[in-house]
């Protein structure tokens, strides 16, 4: 299995270069230079074995052991349930450390990226965007590894109290947090330009192939305890869990049309439904992690044919603050159960496309805890926050405030 660059320069590179680069040096994403052979795991396998498979299948060699080892902090025998509530099918990615689907990847990226970089001998800098979760998702996979630093960029004011707290109260020497004036796309664009000017470091957001590896694995063992053809509904900003749904689909996964939900920031509806891709301002909504004009893993997505040409594979909405806050409370009064704001928009898109002759699956990105202050806008409840997933209110806080600029970041690097 080897590896090639969307610009086009970069080719003959293995799955280990790809986790350790991130990026390719000529600046654009890697992709595989062939689509590989996926083989399920015998029937009633565990999740881990399914994820073990995907990776193996993307190049990754002798990790016996690893994605179990990943997987031990998850606080759910299935690590990704499929439950219902009332009809409604949700596959429950937050029993993560973090409460967020992000941890599936970078549990194991963490740990895939310390054993590469610690057998070449090498220390290396990661380098991470994040609008909301993948910040402490990175920092919780590659906290206090011997080989790696982690610097984590969020934008100041548009992640929850919560999130911004589950990463600057980590004192681990290797970490390093900074909160910039701007928004997630301006710390995109500074990752991106510190990766051109400065050779050498690496990434953590999902420009890093060893991610979508993963994350296809999830898709694996939901298609397995589905048995079926299925539809699934993947809440969405930076299109990388969609584009995992659709990698899984071409290899094997009987998902028979992936359904996109965004929030007001809606350019991945717009390429669906108005065939182009017309960035404009972020807008701050209720699911952060979803406020987004320029998704990165499109380049990926659109290096294979152009978003028409998948009209039979995919459909997209949106949902905006008032609906989000909507659906909440009637999932919640009509069902007893809590959703976090960005399971809710994918529940809202798809009680809005209706019914279907297969069965749904929602994906449920994050815990409800992690977002209190919109449930409790939503219904005057405020979750609880899980035990494994609690942090310690006298922490301190411990992060640097930077403006939006290559210069302002190069000190940190």
């Amino acid at each position: 299995m080897t590896y090639r660059s969307t610009v086009g320069r970069t080719s003959g590179r293995t799955f280990e270069d790809v986790v350790i680069e991130g990026a390719a040096a000529d600046g654009g994403l890697y992709l595989p230079a062939d689509l590989p052979t996926y083989e399920f795991p015998s029937e009633g396998s565990p999740h881990a074995a399914y994820v073990t498979r995907s990776l193996e299948a993307f190049g990754a060699t002798d990790i016996d052991g690893l994605v179990e080892d990943a997987f031990a902090s998850f606080n759910h025998p299935e690590v990704a349930p499929i439950t219902e509530i009332q009809g409604h099918l949700t596959l429950e990615l937050f029993w993560g450390p973090t409460l967020s689907f992000k941890d599936h990847a970078l549990q194991v990226l963490g740990r895939l990226f310390n054993r590469y970089a610690s057998e070449r001998g090498e220390e290396r800098t990661v380098l991470v965007a994040t609008s909301g979760d993948t910040g402490s998702a990175a920092i919780a996979g590659f906290r206090g590894l011997g080989s790696v630093r982690i610097v984590v960029l969020f934008p100041a004011g548009m992640v929850t109290d919560f999130q911004r707290r589950q990463m600057t109260t980590v004192a681990d020497a290797n970490v390093t947090v900074l909160s910039v004036d701007g928004n997630f796309d301006d710390c995109q664009r500074m990752v991106k330009e510190a990766f051109r000017s400065q050779p050498g470091l690496a990434s953590a957001n999902s420009i890093n192939w060893g991610r979508i590896a993963a994350q296809v694995g999830y898709y694996m063992s939901a298609a397995a305890r589905m048995g079926g053809p299925f539809e699934v509904v993947v809440p969405t900003g930076n299109f990388g869990n969609a584009y995992s749904a659709w990698l899984a689909r071409r290899l094997g996964a009987p998902i028979e049309r992936i359904i996109v939900a965004t929030n007001a920031n809606r350019v991945l509806y717009d390429l669906w439904h108005k065939g182009e891709v017309v960035p404009s301002q972020v807008a701050a909504t209720l699911a952060p992690a979803m406020d987004i004009q320029v998704p990165s893993n499109l380049e990926r997505f659109l290096d294979e044919r152009p978003a028409d040409e998948f009209a039979d594979e995919f459909d997209a909405g949106w949902a905006d603050d008032e609906t989000i806050l909507g659906t909440i409370r009637h999932v919640h009064d009509r069902h007893g159960a809590l959703i976090d704001p960005h399971t809710a928009v994918a529940w809202s898109v798809s009680e809005q496309l209706g019914e279907s002759d297969l069965p749904r699956l929602i994906v449920s990105t994050a815990h409800p805890a992690k977002f209190a202050e919109t449930i409790e806008r939503a219904i005057g409840i405020t979750p609880e926050v899980p035990e494994w997933g609690r942090i310690d209110s006298s922490a301190a806080e411990r992060h640097v405030e930077i403006e939006p600029t290559l210069a302002a970041l190069q000190p940190h690097l």
